[in-house]
């Protein structure tokens, strides 16, 4: 299988569009301890779109596509119970599989040996269901990986698959001495030691692909297909915290920021500690120059635990353009370790030392940096970094 890191994907610093600076009448509170309903979307603003991927869609295959998986599953893994099969057939399919960050299709993934580990696992269940085999979604709750396009950050989370054995028969001797069932796990990082926070529905996934996407085609301007996506994400996952932020964030970028702050309040009442939507809202409050909201929303940011190195890599950029070395090297160096992928954490470094004159110490960090980058799991060129365990469960 091979497991999904842009599950989701949300966007901490809030896009374009400008407002106005409120009078002290409108410096309200972030306070959602009040319950609020769903505030309604201003869909006036966004043109309809009826052509989204169907859950269909979405995990089919072409007749070529199935006759070529079908030659191997009934030919030279034939020997296999059926779920090892497709580990087998998708460890051969997805050597040299290109990471990128788009969620495609099952058939789009196949075509084109390309896709975040979203598009795999959609891959996997487009084949698993093909021939009848169980699958079944666990999302993981390890640290999630991180990466920046200019003012959007993206915020990778993880799932994989596991692809059931099939049950004896009713009747068999095997079966009346079956207590636990046997499954195999595909995955791209080998790490049978990361926490999980269990099973996913089938609903649930579908809501993380709608969600995935939206994120994805308001990165790239497509504001009207991104609402269409979002909402239907709401559809398998109504109140969803993050896909809340996303519609609010769609709206703030088109100019109605009285409904993307309702849908941030909203959002926080359904999950209080989402930095995500806490980052969006202070955006939000400082472009409209409300500095009791600001500092009341900056309280909770800095109350909570957080593992992104943006936050920090941020803090460092500010620091160092005021001359404040000290800090920002501190802040770059925490970037690092929290996520040594992440090659800023290291140039900021580097650029510290330099602006010291110590350039020794500079190369130094960018070659660890360098190496870092190369043992990086994300954006490469995955040569052999699927592997598959078996397991059982109860």
């Amino acid at each position: 299988m091979l497991a999904s890191r842009l599950i989701f994907i949300t966007l901490l610093t809030t896009l374009t569009a400008c407002a106005s600076a409120p009078d002290a009448s409108q410096q309200a509170s972030a306070d959602t301890s009040l319950e609020l309903g769903q505030p309604q979307f201003n869909t006036a603003l966004f043109e309809p779109r009826n052509s989204l991927v169907t859950p269909e869609q979405l995990f089919a295959l072409t007749t070529e596509q199935q006759q070529d998986f079908l030659f191997d599953f009934n030919g030279r893994l034939a020997h296999l119970p059926e779920n090892q099969r497709i580990s087998e057939y998708l460890q051969d399919l997805t050597y040299g599989f290109n990471y990128k960050e788009q969620t495609y299709t099952a058939s789009e993934a196949f075509a084109l040996s390309a896709g975040n580990c979203m598009a795999l696992a959609i891959l996997t269940k487009g084949l698993a269901d093909f021939v009848g085999v169980e699958i079944k979604f666990q999302r993981l709750t390890n640290a999630p990986v991180y990466d920046r396009n200019n003012d959007v950050v993206m915020v990778s989370d993880h799932v994989r698959a596991r692809l059931y054995k099939p049950e004896p028969e009713a009747g068999s001797e095997s079966k009346m001495f079956i207590f636990q069932r046997s499954w195999v796990v595909v995955d791209y990082f080998p790490s049978k030691d990361t926490r999980n926070s269990g099973l996913i529905s089938t609903d649930e996934f579908l809501a993380l692909y709608y969600r995935n996407r939206a994120a994805e085609l308001m990165m790239v301007g497509q504001i009207d297909e991104a609402f269409a996506y979002a909402q239907e994400a709401l559809r398998y996952m109504p109140n969803d915290a993050d896909t809340l932020n996303i519609i609010g964030l769609l709206h703030r970028r088109a100019g109605d920021d009285q409904t993307a702050e309702a849908l941030y309040q909203y959002a926080l009442q359904q999950n209080p500690h989402n930095l995500n939507v806490l980052h969006n809202y202070q955006t939000l409050a400082k472009r409209q120059q409300r500095n009791v909201l600001v500092d009341e929303l900056t309280q909770r940011i800095q109350a909570i635990p957080d593992s992104n190195p943006y936050t920090w890599i941020t803090l460092a950029e500010r620091a160092f353009e005021k001359g404040e070395l000290d800090t920002a090297l501190a802040m770059y160096s925490k970037a690092a370790e929290s996520a040594p992928y992440v090659h800023e954490a290291y140039w900021g470094q580097a650029r510290v030392h330099a602006a010291r004159g110590d350039t020794v110490r500079a190369k130094r960090v960018l070659e660890r940096g360098l190496k870092e980058a190369r043992l990086s799991a994300t954006k490469r060129t995955y040569k052999a970094g699927w592997y598959s365990y078996q397991g059982v469960e109860p």
